[in-house]
């Protein structure tokens, strides 16, 4: 039955519908779920007499990360919220594994892909129901924490920024559809609707971070395809284009969403650039006291405060850029463990693009363009520190298989 392959696609929707599983019971249940999906993996792989865990392109940055994170926990002085971050990083990495593991067939990596983007519409759904006051459900309603954007769409999140993270990420996955196999009419019109259903939704979250990060992934798929040979005609680069050109009317035609790209400086206290900048002033002077071994994974809420800036009554729990906010717990170490991961990862994606399967070859070329537009988005905000993100991210990177002998000669027809 593939149990675990059916916990990773739940999951994958649960986990953005769990108030982006920010809470420690929705963490605990994605632990949960991953161990269980672990223990059927391994009885069936035993009962195959298959490996457990596949050799990947990926297990040495891996380890790395994870032995950055064991030696940054080992000396951190916050060990019980260190064991925490500790715990969740290891859930990631099996989901990475596990992903991997039970993708057997062309149809389940086609059926991930769908999950994913089904759960982008039903969370663009949901918050367009409470942009006007339709709430389907009282749970995604925070009177505590109020919305400092009435007009911006949140989904499932407490953040549309967060919102913009998950849907940056399946908008590649979308318009990619429209070259892994050929589709009638029909389907290429509901393919166009969709894509502009997410890319309209989009533009509403009111994140410039997503903006910026939805177009550089969509500049990222038409660079690529323009590139590769025998790979897509001319008319995909156009739909591309076209698409591009009317979201961008959209955006012109909103009166909110103007008002949004103007106002840099404005807002509430806590999403502006002057009081991101005050907080990665104090997160840099985090860094120079505990450059080699940082904080400790998941501390930057009980460590930061000692190093915030003077302004606004706000204590920061994240550091709004993903890149400064991992340097602090873990240390200086994490910039060339970082850059090995990704050389890794886009070495094995633009060698799936030398696949004869069209949609190997399209697949891969999504989830790099996903996986790049979040790498964009993190140098202003968090989304890979909230759990249904990070967990998506795990996921999406596990779409890009090793490009072994074994799986270039899988079944070369397309489909």
């Amino acid at each position: 039955m593939n149990i675990p392959f059916y916990i990773i696609c739940t999951l994958i929707i649960f986990t953005p519908l769990a108030r982006g599983s920010v809470h420690p019971w929705a963490t605990t249940i994605i632990q949960i779920f991953i161990l269980i999906a672990a223990i059927f993996l391994i009885i069936e792989n035993r009962q195959a007499k298959q490996i457990t865990i596949p050799k990947t392109p990926m297990t040495k940055p891996i380890i790395a990360i994870l032995i950055l994170c064991a030696v940054s926990f080992t000396f951190s002085n916050h060990k019980p919220v260190a064991f925490e971050g500790l715990l969740m990083l290891l859930t990631y990495i099996a989901a990475y594994f596990i992903t991997q593991s039970c993708i057997k067939t062309r149809k389940q990596k086609r059926i991930l892909v769908y999950t994913i983007i089904t759960t982008a519409v039903l969370l663009s759904v949901i918050g367009i129901l409470k942009r006007f006051g339709l709430t389907p459900f009282p749970f995604w309603i925070y009177p505590d924490i109020g919305n400092p954007s009435p007009d911006s769409i949140s989904g499932a999140y407490v953040n549309r920024n967060h919102l913009a993270g998950f849907l940056e990420r399946a908008i590649p996955l979308l318009i990619i559809l429209f070259i892994t196999r050929q589709r009638n009419l029909e389907t290429k019109l509901g393919l166009v609707f969709l894509t502009l259903f997410l890319l309209t939704t989009q533009a509403f979250t009111l994140s410039r971070g997503g903006w910026i990060s939805t177009i550089t992934a969509i500049l990222f798929l038409a660079v690529v395809l323009l590139a590769q040979k025998n790979f897509v005609d001319k008319k995909i680069i156009l739909t591309i284009g076209a698409c591009i050109v009317i979201i961008s009317l959209f955006i012109l035609a909103s009166l909110p969403v103007v008002e949004r790209i103007t106002a840099l400086t404005q807002q509430d206290p806590t999403d502006n650039i002057t009081g991101r900048m005050r907080c990665w002033k104090g997160v840099v002077l985090q860094i120079k006291d505990n450059l080699f071994l940082g904080t400790g994974p998941n501390t930057f809420t009980v460590a930061y405060p000692a190093y915030q800036i003077p302004g606004p009554a706000v204590l920061r729990r994240y550091a709004h850029n993903d890149y400064l906010h991992f340097i602090s717990e873990t240390g200086i170490l994490f910039i060339p463990i970082l850059i090995f991961t990704l050389f890794c990862f886009f070495r094995t994606g633009f060698q799936n693009l030398k696949s004869q399967s069209r949609q190997k070859k399209g697949i891969a070329l999504g989830a790099m363009a996903a996986v790049f537009a979040i790498l964009i988005h993190s140098f202003s905000d968090f989304n890979l520190n909230i759990p249904a993100n990070a967990f998506a991210f795990t996921v999406i990177a596990a779409l890009v298989p090793p490009n072994n002998k074994t799986q270039t000669n899988e079944n070369h027809q397309n489909v």
